[in-house]
């Protein structure tokens, strides 16, 4: 390697909730790796500021420095953010980018090391965006949008299973009342979080501004407004439509091959499940309206597709127009909407709304 150049040092971290494996590469001009060292470390402060140091000591300058970690639940953030205070580029990988690259290099063995020796070759290849914490008022409305959603969820499988019990022979009178007493809890405090949401917005000018934007939309009310909000970080991170798409996990995946091999394409749902799904409570009446969605709806079962693909084609054309919208900072109008999509007008160049008519 001595006639070349160092261009980078890629770190991949693999992290789980007690420690992380951190494998480092060298990365130079010609492209090539080389492995420079691996090491375990605690996944405490403690650990974070001994991972720095051992980045020093082995020659890997701050300014070149490019780490890797998947987004494993919330394992990753005290490390990130430290990583981000101390100057380091991170970034912050969905897992499922990893099982297909580590997939695509023939790896099936699965341990901490290897893990981590995969992630820095994947960001050595792809060199993903950096990555950076949302502001405190947009993570505070994550947190509670998130608990919302559990506690929705917890409180959807106590009224199945109380529905079962009364169906039932001679139901256990006790069990019923504890479980009627469960559900008007979860009921409260979700009341409660929505409370709190509202809050935030009431108390942030442009959080409400973004709100009142995204409910100007058919199909999206104030809870899905909340969480496309939360889990795009009011669409900072995005440049345009399709890698929202994309982070949702709605880009389609084609599955054809010459003339031997014509699959069924799907989305690839490689992304954020919580924003791919937010809008779907919204759609139960949409068979029976007559907005575009109700069209784009009608039109792909129309063509064959169940009931559920057919709200997915509706989901991705939602998050096009918020997308949109929010980047125009102007509210949804219908009939401009209508006209685009039935080609009566063009889009405006380099516009990524339907808000606007062509001159």
């Amino acid at each position: 390697m001595t006639n070349s150049n160092i261009i980078a040092y890629c770190v991949g971290v693999d992290i789980s909730s007690e420690s992380f494996d951190a494998c480092l590469q060298k990365v130079y001009d010609n492209r090539t790796l080389e492995m420079v060292a691996t090491k375990q470390f605690k996944n405490t402060l403690t650990g974070s500021k001994a991972f720095a140091e051992w980045l020093s000591t082995k020659g890997a300058l701050k300014e070149l420095v490019h780490v890797g970690m998947e987004a494993t639940g919330r394992y990753y953030e005290p490390l990130a953010y430290f990583l981000f205070e101390q100057g380091y580029t991170l970034s912050v990988i969905l897992a499922n980018k990893i099982k297909y690259f580590a997939r695509s290099l023939n790896e099936f063995s699965k341990t901490d090391a290897i893990d981590a020796k995969i992630i820095a070759s994947y960001v050595s290849r792809h060199v993903p965006i950096a990555w950076a914490p949302m502001s405190p008022l947009m993570r505070q409305l994550r947190e509670l949008s998130r608990e919302r959603e559990a506690l929705t969820k917890t409180c959807t499988m106590s009224k199945n299973r109380l529905k079962a019990l009364r169906a039932g022979h001679k139901p256990l009178k006790v069990t019923i009342k504890r479980l009627e007493k469960q559900v008007r809890f979860l009921q409260k405090q979700i009341k409660e979080i929505e409370l709190e949401m509202d809050l935030l917005r009431e108390q942030d000018k442009t959080l409400g501004e973004r709100y009142e934007l995204l409910v100007s939309i058919p199909y999206i009310g104030k809870i899905t407004a909340y969480v496309i909000m939360a889990e795009t970080d009011c669409f900072h991170l995005f440049e345009n439509r399709n890698q929202l798409i994309k982070y949702a996990g709605l880009d389609i995946i084609q599955n054809q091959s010459g003339t031997s091999v014509n699959g069924t394409s799907r989305i690839s749902k490689r992304g954020n499940a919580h924003l791919r799904s937010a809008p779907y409570p919204g759609l139960g009446s949409i068979s029976r309206g007559k907005s575009v969605f109700a069209k784009t709806y009608t039109k792909a079962i129309e063509k064959g597709m169940e009931k559920k693909q057919a709200r997915t084609a509706v989901i991705r054309q939602l998050l096009r127009v918020a997308f949109g919208v929010v980047k125009s900072g102007q509210p949804y109008q219908a009939e401009i909407h209508r006209s685009r999509t039935t080609k009566k007008i063009g889009e405006l160049e380099g516009s990524p709304t339907v808000t606007g008519l062509a001159s």
